[in-house]
């Protein structure tokens, strides 16, 4: 008979992190659903990727009506190529709602704050990498990923933690392979993952000897390169019509608030990822992505675009401290890693009701409630009972795109139902939008609390609509 005993020490310091990562997912899953239970994601993108992923239970694989009528594109393919979305397809069958998502992100992101403090560890030591790893947890760029809509983008960060603790442990072949995992994140993935192979090539120094003995990491980063070339080039041009953001960077120019926002992100990680000359391999290409768009939320906090930021500086930070090993920084580590948690803070994208002055680099998660948000699930889950095409404002988007005939903007269809809440569908060209809509063509069905239901003139409603009570 063979006795097998494992034996698994924890430290002190082991048992933290765990539960730092732990608190970090608990606390992103609740804001995250309340958010979404206040109707508080308003920006497309959590209903694109539920309308996308819904279309496999409706035959219409990664269809869209948003990137359908805005870009022309049957499949969301035809936007952004991210072939990782077919992992979530068996988990999305099992529970088809955004929620799934905004679940799985959370869960996520919170891997990647133990998979910190597990390089940190191997790196340096426990005391410090337990610090370092609550100044990751904490950080604002990290929570905006986390608050702003889902993103499949969200996997590329653990991935990328994964990725440097594979090196660190010498494992090259699951190196590449997680690599490859990467680079089905997001078309754009390519130049995080070639910037880390050349970082790891350049990590002994920039002499010729050094170069030859990892000549295969060099040789590697290429491969991300051609690949990202051919997906831009190739792939997405075939499910669509070409890269639409290539216009990002028909007009580049530096401004003051680019450099803001550049000072404001490092000093979030202590300066720590400047100091190190050599971290600069890992991070132009990365900075140049987001630095020389002329989209101004590119460089925001509370956005999803520094998904190859965050994890890559928090890499510098740590090599930072191994490698630099000079008294002066030693006794100023505190200053700036306190200075990191106040720069967190300030930059913090989260706010219970809109700031009354809210910082221009900052795009902020709101959870208050929006008015009438009871009454408006209560129609919803009436709708979702339904087989009725829908018009209806951003905010409710999310919760109605298990169906694939919800729609955001009124060109081009005739829905059977028209689905607002007057009391923030507001502004000059929804107002404009909606009387065109309504006008002769429908009938108010339901009002209750600013919470209004059209229904096209002559349509017969089904049972569950007709049990709705004003």
């Amino acid at each position: 008979m063979v006795n097998l005993k494992f034996k698994t020490r924890l430290s002190a310091y082991d048992i933290t992190a765990v539960l730092i990562a732990l608190f970090y997912s608990l606390v992103m899953i609740h804001l995250s659903l309340l958010k979404f239970k206040y109707f508080r994601y308003t920006s497309f993108d959590l209903g694109i990727f539920t309308q996308s992923f819904a279309g496999f239970l409706h035959g219409r694989p990664w269809f869209n009506t948003v990137e359908w009528q805005v870009h022309g594109v049957t499949s969301h393919f035809g936007v952004h190529f991210q072939p990782i979305m077919y992992a979530l397809i068996p988990l999305f069958k099992l529970f088809p709602s955004a929620k799934t998502f905004l679940v799985v992100q959370s869960l996520a992101l919170g891997t990647s704050v133990f998979l910190a403090y597990l390089l940190a560890k191997k790196v340096l030591n426990e005391r410090l990498a337990l610090a370092l790893t609550g100044l990751y947890a904490f950080n604002s760029s990290l929570i905006g990923i986390n608050l702003f809509e889902f993103h499949p983008v969200s996997l590329a960060v653990p991935l990328f933690l994964l990725a440097a603790v594979l090196l660190v442990d010498g494992r090259e072949r699951e190196f590449f392979a997680t690599s490859a995992i990467l680079l089905s994140v997001k078309e754009d993935t390519f130049l995080g993952v070639a910037s880390l192979s050349l970082w790891w090539a350049f990590r002994d120094g920039f002499s010729i000897e050094e170069l030859e003995k990892n000549r295969r990491f060099l040789v590697f980063a290429a491969i991300p390169v051609l690949y990202g070339v051919i997906v831009i080039k190739l792939i997405i041009p075939y499910f669509g019509k070409g890269y639409i953001y290539g216009s990002l960077y028909k007009h580049v120019h530096l401004t003051g608030r680019k450099l803001a926002y550049f000072l404001l992100f490092n000093l979030s990680f202590g300066l720590l990822p400047l100091f190190l000359p050599r971290n600069w391999v890992l991070l132009t290409l990365p900075w140049l992505e987001n630095l020389l768009a002329s989209r101004a939320s590119q460089y925001s906090f509370g956005f999803h675009y520094p998904y190859m930021l965050v994890p890559l500086s928090f890499l510098g930070t740590v090599y930072v401290l191994k490698e630099l090993e000079f008294r002066h920084l030693k006794r100023i580590l505190s200053v700036l890693l306190v200075l990191g948690f106040i720069t967190s803070w300030a930059t913090m994208p989260i706010a219970e009701t809109p700031p009354k002055e809210p910082f221009s680099l900052v795009y902020y998660s709101i959870l208050e409630p929006l008015p009438g948000y009871k009454t408006a699930w209560e129609v919803i889950d009436v709708l979702l009972k339904t087989n009725l095409s829908i018009y209806t404002q951003p905010a409710f988007y999310p919760a109605l795109a298990v169906k694939e005939n919800v729609y955001v903007y009124p060109a081009g269809i005739k829905p059977d139902l028209v689905f607002v809440d007057v009391r923030t569908y507001h502004g000059r060209l929804y107002l404009k939008r909606l009387r065109e809509m309504v006008r002769n063509n429908y009938v108010l069905v339901y009002s209750k609390n600013g919470i209004e239901l059209y229904a096209r003139s002559g349509l017969k409603l089904p049972l569950p609509l007709k049990e709705l009570k004003n």
